[in-house]
């Protein structure tokens, strides 16, 4: 993906603001209350760095979020993720055999068991409620709405847009 020279700008822009808030300037705690920095440290996307902004919760299909999971029991309570957004309220959820589409796309297959070898249950399917997404990684072995200890996410558990800085 190429960036603009002005894109570029403002991603630095808000990792220095963020940053500076960080190590205590003053200047910068407006922005802290609305962009947090996260890093992704599994291979569920290409980037590893993410900037969020808290201020815009407001979702379309191929978004990357900031959300927190349900309780599952592959990862601690209260950690969140950056996934894409695959589907939203409306679109429709279909599973053959473990092949997942949502409005028609291909997401992935579901794996039958997960890299530390839990039998990981497929997710849900129909058509996604009110107030719920279907999110999904880029990588075979996301842990995403494939799975039923994810599955659908309230839209109440979005922290923000996530944009990917490095």
């Amino acid at each position: 993906m190429t960036l603009s020279f002005l894109g570029r700008w403002r991603r630095v822009a808000i990792l220095g603001a963020v940053l500076g808030g960080l190590v205590g300037f003053k200047a910068a705690e407006a922005q802290i209350r609305r962009y947090d920095f996260g890093i992704n440290v599994t291979t569920s996307l290409p980037n590893w760095a993410f900037i969020t902004d808290r201020h815009d919760r407001a979702v379309n299909r191929g978004d990357l979020v900031q959300f927190v999971p349900p309780p599952n029991e592959f990862y601690p309570a209260g950690q969140a993720f950056v996934k894409r957004v695959a589907g939203v309220a409306g679109d429709t959820v279909e599973i053959h055999g473990r092949d997942v589409f949502v409005a028609g796309s291909y997401i992935g297959r579901a794996k039958e068991r997960s890299k530390d070898g839990k039998p990981a249950a497929i997710g849900p399917s129909g058509v996604i409620p009110k107030g719920m997404i279907f999110v999904a990684g880029e990588h075979v072995d996301s842990f995403d709405s494939r799975y039923a200890a994810i599955g659908w996410i309230p839209t109440r558990n979005i922290i923000g847009k996530a944009e990917p800085i490095l």
